[in-house]
């Protein structure tokens, strides 16, 4: 019996020190809640910049508190019914089945729930794709890692990387406000505009992500989507790629900054001077003739390349969407002065925009291509000339300088694939990557071309084919573009000033030497 009394005793002594060491926890916990409280725990949306993401963040907060009183609702009831009737009080379960009523209030309550949700959803997704009547047009291209942007009715464009500094991804520094949300050159709009976005993707899909701008789209190779949002007040708003792309998906941040109209207009000013827009064609002519052959080889670079006409009109030329297809195109195919004046002054009410900046040969490239592949069999073809004389009402500019050589562009969208500027290639020996004895000639032009602009960057691009062991070719295409890269490097560049570009696939000739090349032409 004592031994009973003894264990009874230290029962009582272990469970009276664990509800001490209990309620001193719960003090505790207690005294940190004004901490607690005062946290910015971050747990709704952003504060809408936009009636778009207004509408969303009213319809967001519209179903939950709905959804919190089905919740009080439901678990209410269930836990009143098992308190009240509880079997200690003596009740016993009811008995029933198949109530008519009970299956008819929980399946029309439930509809109306969701009748009242759908609408103001409906109204506020209809709201979000109407991109009618925008104000400005902004191409979008995804890039694994970074955004390109076209402002295509203003003739420049540019690139949008990363800025937050190695040393804090590495945690070699302490990290700044903006961590891993910062960029270089932000998507810059004028506020209380509709600005509407044509989105595509160079390599893999991306989701174009602001949320306080109540935007989100899907960017995809191959094809163009198009989203919109006005800003309601002048700020910086931040987003993120919203789909997994890769191993730096984390690092492609989207920065917009909305200026006032007139902050905005002198930025615009300020880039187009920065781009040379309508500066260089206006001065210098090129009055060569090429041969179709050449056209076409310089218009391929021009129509597949990042940012090309491929993303709108499909490498196939079949088009997409409210692209109409090329291939067997009457205007393709017809005469030559209506896909002249389509090239450079766009078609009004529709998704075609000019391209007045792209050089004038890059434009007569582009024509030669489209007029000669695919079931296209057109036998007139244009000159660079041609594009130089409708630029100024057909004839000749007076002040213009002939020129035997390729005139400059007026500035191609930082997107576009490089033209005159720079445009060197390199041929490899067959299954061999060590540089050949002529490639110093076209490394010579790279730096000559690099030295000449303080912040240019040159793009390096390896060639593959189809034949063969595809895995060793595509291998072999990399070593080759590697070792371009080294020899320049070894010259003095800064490897920031190289971008590697994914090898590119082609059909050679006979002895498949276009497939054994390496090309450096001026980038982004």
């Amino acid at each position: 019996m004592k031994s009973v009394n003894s264990a009874s005793n230290s029962w009582r002594s272990g469970a009276s020190a664990l509800s001490t060491r209990v309620l001193r926890a719960a003090t505790a916990s207690l005294a940190l809640l004004p901490l607690y409280a005062s946290a910015d725990w971050k747990l709704n949306l952003q504060t809408p910049a936009s009636a778009v993401a207004a509408e969303v963040y009213d319809v967001h907060t519209l179903i939950t508190v709905i959804c919190a009183i089905i919740f009080v609702g439901v678990f209410g009831v269930m836990f009143y019914s098992l308190y009240a009737h509880r079997k200690s009080k003596g009740h016993k379960a009811a008995q029933f089945h198949e109530s008519a009523t009970v299956e008819a209030v929980w399946t029309i309550i439930p509809f109306f729930i969701l009748l009242g949700m759908a609408f103001p959803a409906t109204k506020a997704l209809l709201h979000a794709r109407d991109t009618s009547a925008s104000d400005i047009t902004v191409k979008v291209t995804g890039y694994q890692w970074k955004w390109g942007y076209d402002y295509i009715n203003d003739g420049f464009g540019f690139v949008s990387n990363l800025s937050t500094p190695l040393a804090q991804i590495k945690n070699a520094e302490t990290k700044g406000e903006n961590y891993l949300l910062e960029v270089d050159n932000p998507l810059v709009v004028p506020v209380g505009k509709k600005v509407r976005l044509l989105l595509t993707a160079n390599d893999v899909i991306h989701a174009w992500w602001v949320p306080a701008l109540g935007v989100k789209q899907d960017a995809v190779p191959g094809f163009i989507r198009d989203t919109w949002f006005r800003a309601d007040r002048p700020g910086v708003y931040r987003g993120n790629c919203a789909e997994l792309c890769g191993k730096e998906h984390g690092y492609m941040p989207i920065v917009v900054e909305v200026k006032t109209q007139a902050d905005y207009d002198k930025w615009v000013a300020t880039q187009k001077d920065k781009a040379g827009v309508g500066k260089v064609a206006a001065a210098v002519v090129d009055t060569k003739t090429y041969s179709r052959d050449e056209l076409v080889a310089h218009g391929k670079t021009i129509y597949e390349g990042a940012g090309g006409c491929q993303g709108c009109h499909q490498a196939n030329g079949k088009g997409t969407g409210a692209f109409p297809a090329l291939d067997g195109s009457k205007l393709v195919n017809g005469p030559k002065d209506a896909q002249i004046n389509i090239l450079l002054n766009g078609k009004p009410g529709t998704a075609m925009a000019a391209f007045k900046h792209l050089s004038d040969k890059d434009l007569a490239g582009v024509m030669a291509f489209t007029r000669s592949t695919w079931s296209n069999k057109a036998a007139e073809f244009a000159q660079p000339v041609d594009f130089a004389k409708a630029r100024n009402g057909g004839v000749l500019p007076a002040s213009a300088g002939a020129a035997t050589a390729t005139a400059a562009p007026a500035q191609a969208p930082a997107t576009a694939p490089a033209s005159s500027a720079l445009a060197e290639k390199i041929f490899f020996a067959t299954g061999k990557k060590d540089l050949p004895a002529e490639a110093k000639a076209s490394i010579d032009a790279a730096l000559a071309f690099l030295k000449g602009k303080a912040d240019s960057k040159v793009e390096i691009t390896g060639y593959t084919d189809k034949t063969g062991d595809v895995a060793a070719n595509l291998e072999l295409a990399k070593e080759r573009a590697k070792a371009v890269r080294d020899a320049l490097v070894s010259a003095g560049v800064a490897r920031e000033r190289i971008n590697m570009k994914p090898p590119a696939e082609v059909t050679g000739g006979k002895d498949n030497r276009e497939a054994r090349r390496v090309e450096i032409n001026a980038g982004a």
